[in-house]
């Protein structure tokens, strides 16, 4: 009876020590999706490694370019130096990499932080010769001690060196000033080619067609106006089409020739629209004749 009691524990040990392991594999792989800052915390303008500079500094002794990098509340962040309200402040890295959110904080140790905090900058990447815009902010305003404000966009781009380049401030009139910056890369989600369709408002009514011609301008759910000039048998088309998938029948999209815009040396362009994109459309009539 002893043996098999033995034997028993040491199965159990092992089921519990197999849990405990999977358990951290779990724990670890959740931990690795969190987005960490790309930027190490900076201890001078070069170290531990990159390089931190800025377009200009108020005190040398103070106010330096790695301290927005160094992850600490304490110190007295970056500022420009007295009269400058615009101004930039970068980092390299080592080796290009991809920057698609960023994070800033205004000055803690400052009564003056909210006016001096931006208000309107870009978000730049180096290509190794120029500049490229990856973000343009304005109008933000808000700022709260020890509180980041997160900016997020669309970039797979890797860039050696980042740099925020502010062109105004909330109002102060001697400097511009950052408490914190962190930049971070999320991976972009792979998107369904055909999500599920959505319910779509009901478009403007239309007047029956009674011209030989019509515009057909066609308001995608993002703002964005699609217009085309079209016989009044292709429009006739489209609004069949569009009544037969809004009752649950007929292919997810529609090709709309292009016509007179057709540029270029094609035999034909279309311009295929979605049905859960669109927003409205409206037909003006008129004859050709």
């Amino acid at each position: 009876m002893k043996t098999k009691f033995k034997v028993k524990l040491s199965v159990l040990m092992s089921m519990l020590i197999l849990v405990m392991i999977l358990s951290s594999q779990v724990t670890s792989a959740a931990e690795s999706e969190t987005p960490v800052n790309l930027i190490p915390a900076m201890t001078s303008n070069t170290a531990p490694s990159g390089i931190a500079s800025a377009s200009s500094i108020w005190s040398a002794a103070n106010h330096q370019p790695f301290q927005v990098f160094d992850g600490k509340d304490s110190d007295y962040g970056w500022s420009t130096a007295a009269g400058q309200l615009t101004g930039w402040i970068a980092y390299e890295f080592d080796k290009p990499v991809a920057v698609n959110k960023y994070t800033l904080k205004p000055r803690n140790n400052d009564t003056d932080f909210s006016t001096e905090a931006a208000k309107a900058w870009t978000f730049e990447g180096w290509d190794g010769a120029n500049w490229v815009v990856l973000d343009t902010r304005a109008d933000i305003t808000g700022w709260v001690k020890k509180v980041s404000k997160e900016f997020t966009f669309t970039n797979d781009t890797a860039y050696k060196k980042y740099r925020l380049n502010i062109t105004k401030n909330n109002g102060n009139t001697s400097y511009v000033t950052l408490g914190e910056m962190q930049m971070f890369y999320i991976p972009t989600k792979v998107v369904t080619p055909e999500p599920t369709p959505t319910p779509t408002p009901e478009p403007t009514p239309t007047p029956q067609p009674s011209g030989d011609r019509a515009i057909l301008v066609v308001t995608m759910d993002t703002g964005l106006e699609k217009e085309f000039d079209l016989s009044m048998s292709e429009v006739e088309a489209f609004i069949s089409w569009y009544e037969n998938k809004q009752a649950g029948s007929g292919k997810a999209t529609y090709a709309i020739d292009k016509h007179n815009n057709n540029k270029g040396p094609f035999s034909s362009r279309k311009d295929y629209v979605i049905f859960n994109k669109i927003l409205t459309f409206e037909v003006s009539e008129y004859s050709a004749s």
